[in-house]
């Protein structure tokens, strides 16, 4: 007879324990490693599993919590954030130097060191902290071998502070044991951390590593895996293409997002986009709440297509075509305005109704969504002899164009009733804005 997985009250299931109960019994039995683990918030729940499985003494040197603020700045400096990834770096460089020094001449003609970190905000007793940490080992993938880091930032997405311990728990586990034990390629490490986690517990949108254990990764396409397989809602990258934790590149800025199309004909051209920026600096000057004004390019990447040609610039990684999802995803860290900076074929793709039917309010509800606090969308003019095909494709039946004019803008632009009344008061309540051309 088959038994199906029951759950326990922490929301992990028979199987999820059982899988990493073994992996971490495996780590203890391996007699080749042996580590410390240094954990702030969220308890020490990585280190807990391997005291509880059995056989800890062939794995743990030691473990630490250096949960007071004193007590940790003690031990790893002052002048950086708690929970930061400058914060894990510190604890790794002192728990790294520590362990070499204390076992190194005992141990590392046969043993692969290791030393696990991380800092932790989970949920608080009001549930208005922002709910993410920071997760990293410093190991030799072989005996004497120079040191190699992995470093990951992770949202936690559970709503209960129990939850998101646990699910730091099972990713710690899972961390080490593809690291230690499967040896696994710096490509698959994304699948082997979320083992047993689903994505909506967590996500991982930025890692970093260092060292030769992970010679010749390619980093910008691991970050494009992470969001093509959701296990970040969005990843973004800086300017130079290395990816940042939303938390720290959004915050406190007012965004202009720009789709890019498949097709890098059919995007906004650089005087756009730089006019946009400069109407958004004029509108956020002397604003204490914003930091600064940034434009990201917004990239669609799925298994089913090729990447676009992304060119310079910041840029946000997704797997979701709504822009509303990019709406929710901003407003998350910034409440400062939002602009969405768009030409007239992907405006035409916000009305789309087959973008919303997984919406119990479909096109209304995808429609509120994107129109959040402060967001616009600034429609750009397109070329009559580009625009009028995609009015005979499916995509633009029943759409309308007024006038006879070489340049089309969105006012002149008419869908059919009744999505002409939504349209026409996205237009008059200054939501949906018509730039003229230049």
């Amino acid at each position: 007879m088959h038994h199906s997985a029951t759950t326990d009250v922490t929301g992990r299931s028979d199987n999820a324990v059982a899988d990493t109960h073994q992996k971490a019994l495996e780590v203890n039995l391996d007699a080749t490693s042996f580590g410390s683990f240094a954990e702030i918030g969220a308890g020490q729940e990585v280190a807990r599993w391997f005291l509880r499985v059995g056989a800890a003494s062939g794995t743990v040197a030691k473990t630490v919590s250096a949960y007071d603020k004193e007590v940790s700045d003690d031990l790893y400096g002052s002048g950086t954030r708690y929970v930061s990834g400058q914060r894990l770096k510190a604890m790794l460089d002192c728990e790294w130097k520590s362990l070499v020094q204390q076992v190194g001449d005992a141990r590392g003609k046969d043993t692969r060191l290791f030393a696990f970190a991380d800092t932790i905000a989970a949920r608080n007793f009001a549930g208005t902290n922002d709910c993410h940490g920071w997760i990293g080992v410093r190991f030799q993938d072989q005996p004497r071998a120079g040191a190699s880091d992995i470093l990951l930032h992770a949202n936690l997405r559970d709503n209960a502070n129990l939850l998101q311990q646990e699910a730091v728990g099972i990713l710690g586990v899972n961390l080490l044991h593809a690291l230690l034990n499967e040896r696994a390629a710096p490509g698959d490490l994304p699948a082997r951390m979320f083992d047993n986690l689903a994505n909506d517990r967590l996500e991982i949108d930025q890692i970093v590593m260092r060292g030769s254990a992970f010679a010749g990764c390619d980093m910008r396409e691991l970050h494009t895996v992470l969001a093509r397989d959701g296990r970040a809602e969005a990843v973004t990258l800086d300017g130079d293409g290395a990816a940042v934790a939303a938390n720290e590149f959004l915050y406190k800025k007012s965004v202009v997002i720009v789709p890019l199309a498949r097709d890098s004909h059919d995007n906004l051209s650089p005087e756009a986009i730089a006019a946009c920026l400069e109407t958004l600096r004029r509108e956020v000057a002397g604003n204490p709440e914003v930091k600064d004004v940034i434009d990201v390019r917004l990239t669609v990447v799925d298994s089913n297509a090729p990447l676009p040609v992304m060119g310079e610039g910041a840029a946000m990684l997704t797997q979701h075509r709504q822009l509303y999802r990019a709406t929710a995803f901003v407003r998350r860290y910034t409440q400062a305005p939002l602009r969405f900076a768009v030409p007239l074929p992907a405006l035409i793709r916000i009305f789309d109704v087959v973008r919303y039917q997984h919406l119990e309010g479909r096109l209304l509800e995808g429609i509120a969504r994107l129109f959040g606090s402060n967001v616009r969308v600034l429609a750009y003019p397109c070329p009559r002899e580009e625009l009028l095909p995609l009015l005979e494709t499916e995509l633009g039946r029943g759409w309308e164009v007024d006038g006879s004019r070489q340049w089309i803008t969105a006012d002149q632009l008419r869908p059919a009733p009744p999505l002409l009344h939504l349209y026409e008061y996205l237009l008059a309540s200054g939501f949906l804005v018509a730039i003229p051309p230049s």
